[in-house]
């Protein structure tokens, strides 16, 4: 049992033993409604004069906390006790303050009306009501009673003071604005391209939280309707005072193959802090560095000779680095010089250094479902291919295509693609030989002659319409085939599982299994590098680790091996585009928020609002 259960417990317990006596004090003779459970609140609801129906709250979870907190407040009013001191203690130590209340003889409900519209009552319970407020709604409470003390009319006739009725009327609408986004709805904005164009970047949707059953939350208490940090630092808005494991409520559907699922980011348990960083995967940043840094102090070139040498030590090198990078050190990166030899400069001089992050409080992301537990994965040449058998692309799927133009026909521009194919992403050229840049050298009648080339992203829609347009040769998809991970993007083993004895790519990979919960599998030194980060790091056990002699879990040695939950394999739809499971893993199901839903409104990222940048055709659309 955690402590956050049995102070819950606890609470329980004191309520049972004083409301009796709180009652006694308040007039209500039939003291013995104390002892009856449920009944007991309601009639304390009524003695505090709130609605009775908020007792069913009480079942909600992070609300019923909140909540009983407004009704510990209450009972502290009741007794006319407003100083900062006895506000406190009914917000933080009600175990200790709801007993005085009852129990010490000379606290008594007077039950005398307080008129509250008098300055000298409401001077005597300024500074409780500020208290009351910070705790229900930290920052946004103050800030929207400061709006309306600005804008608010002076002369209407209060019952209390604006403070008072602010801290109900915010209280409320925090409990209610709080229900409907952790259980039913919460906003979500698309910001990078991965789902292109499915879902388009400046989509401002909502996620559907009952179908697959809300997650109960994991760290209640933060700010309301921040995520994970204060805006514009890197103050953490929530607290671990309180955790929960993972729970969810019952749903209406299933977590099925091609629903667009909004879950928090596997790999995003850490993070560094800078703002041009802080949003990008750790681990890659890790790996990569650890290489960078070998190269750069030893002067060498990426080549097989070298990686093999780096790879003899590489969890030394990767242990380094990470205590480089808590402490704040400088980030390095590859630049080519004219002879294309590799060499580094700085990329940025020092962070704030690391910081870690809850599972409910990890970055929220969206892409689609293509395989679910049990699943075998492979991809051929893009196509995903699930026990053997070939899926059929999203309608609004892309790829990597390079456009090679006609001899003397010039390539589009990239207002020209968007304006005509909706592509605002992924157009480039290409530059080769002594051309110019977006042009290469082909031998027309045995004469070289150079010909426009660009790469752009497009849909199979798309690609058909650019094959018949006039002056295009060809158009050709970008596939990535098996091979040595140095040759990727000069990245240390940048696809999943992240490891040099797999030559796996974006477009041909696998095949792999999905983990079920239930399931078993034999661990070998293979499967081992496929499955470490989820026994690590997302089955919650103690420990796992690898060692000479064999694979030892809480510190047992083991053979086998058999998975606590579900796991699902997500990837976005422009699937050259999209930074997904193909690079850091498995989503399990406690990381689940919940599937897209309604889109709302939709902008263009490039066009203002009234200058064609609202997308009407997006406005109140169904996902699907």
């Amino acid at each position: 049992m955690s402590i956050f259960e049995i102070l819950i417990y606890l609470m329980l317990v004191i309520h049972l033993v004083t409301l009796p006596k709180i009652f006694e004090k308040g007039g209500i003779k039939e003291t013995w409604k104390g002892y009856i459970l449920v009944y007991n609140y309601i009639v304390w609801l009524k003695l505090i004069k709130k609605p009775w129906w908020w007792i069913f709250f009480g079942i909600v979870p992070l609300v019923n906390l909140v909540v009983m907190v407004a009704i510990h407040v209450e009972t502290a009013r009741l007794f006319s006790k407003f100083s900062p001191k006895d506000t406190v203690l009914s917000i933080l130590l009600p175990w200790y303050y709801i007993p005085f209340l009852a129990f010490k003889e000379e606290n008594k409900i007077t039950g005398e009306p307080i008129e509250w519209e008098k300055k000298e009552y409401q001077a005597k319970r300024f500074l409780h009501d500020h208290i009351t407020l910070f705790f229900i709604a930290p920052i946004v409470g103050h800030a929207v009673l400061l709006i309306f003390k600005v804008i608010g009319s002076k002369q209407r006739k209060r019952k209390g003071s604006m403070e008072y009725e602010w801290t109900n009327a915010i209280g409320f609408a925090v409990v209610a604005a709080t229900i409907i986004r952790v259980f039913f709805f919460e906003a979500f904005t698309i910001p990078t391209g991965s789902m292109e164009k499915t879902m388009r970047i400046g989509d401002y949707l909502f996620v559907n939280k009952m179908k697959y059953g809300a997650r109960a939350p994991m760290t209640p208490l933060s700010v309301p309707f921040v995520h994970n940090r204060i805006p514009g630092t890197f103050v953490k808005s929530y607290v671990t005072w309180i955790e929960s494991d993972y729970h969810r409520l019952p749903g209406y559907g299933d977590m099925e193959r091609g629903d667009i699922m909004v879950f928090n980011w596997p790999v995003g348990d850490s993070v560094i802090l800078h703002d041009e960083v802080v949003a990008h995967d750790y681990y890659g940043f890790l790996r990569d560095q650890s290489l960078y840094r070998y190269l750069a102090s030893s002067g060498k070139q990426c080549t097989p000779e070298v990686m093999k040498s780096f790879n003899a030590h590489v969890d030394q090198y990767i242990a380094d680095t990470r205590q480089h990078l808590i402490s704040g050190g400088d980030f390095i990166r590859p630049e080519r010089d004219q002879k294309g030899n590799i060499y580094f400069t700085t990329m940025l001089e020092k962070t704030n250094g690391l910081q870690t992050l809850t599972l409910d409080k990890k970055e929220n992301y969206v892409k689609r479902c293509v395989a679910i537990h049990g699943d075998t994965l492979e991809i051929k040449n893009g196509i995903i291919h699930i026990d053997g058998q070939a899926q059929p692309l999203p309608p609004e799927s892309q790829f990597s295509y390079i456009v090679f133009f006609s001899p003397g026909i010039a390539g589009f521009s990239s207002q020209y693609a968007d304006e005509t194919f909706g592509t605002y992403q992924g157009l480039t050229s290409v530059t080769g030989g002594n051309y110019e840049k977006g042009q290469i050298a082909v031998l027309v009648d045995s004469v070289p002659t150079p010909i426009d080339v660009i790469v752009m992203t497009a849909t199979p829609g798309t690609v058909e319409q650019i094959k018949n347009m006039p002056g295009v040769d060809s158009i050709v998809p970008q596939f990535e085939q098996k091979q040595p991970y140095y040759n990727l993007s000069y990245q240390y083993c940048p696809v999943f599982p992240n490891d040099p004895s797999f030559d796996w790519s974006r477009d041909n990979f696998g095949p792999l299994v999905i983990p079920a919960e239930g399931m078993t599998i034999e661990l070998t030194d293979d499967n081992w590098i496929l499955y470490r980060r989820v026994i690590q790091a997302y089955e919650h056990n103690s420990s796992a680790i690898k060692k000479a002699d064999g694979i030892y879990i809480n510190g047992e040695k083991v053979t086998q091996y058999t998975f606590k939950q579900d796991y699902y394999w997500m990837m976005g739809d422009n699937r050259h585009g999209s930074v997904d499971s193909r690079y850091w893993g498995f989503v399990g199901e406690d990381h689940i928020v919940g599937t897209a839903s309604f889109v709302w409104m939709s902008k263009h990222p490039e066009k203002g609002w009234f200058s064609g940048g609202l997308r009407w055709d997006r406005v109140f659309s169904f996902v699907e």
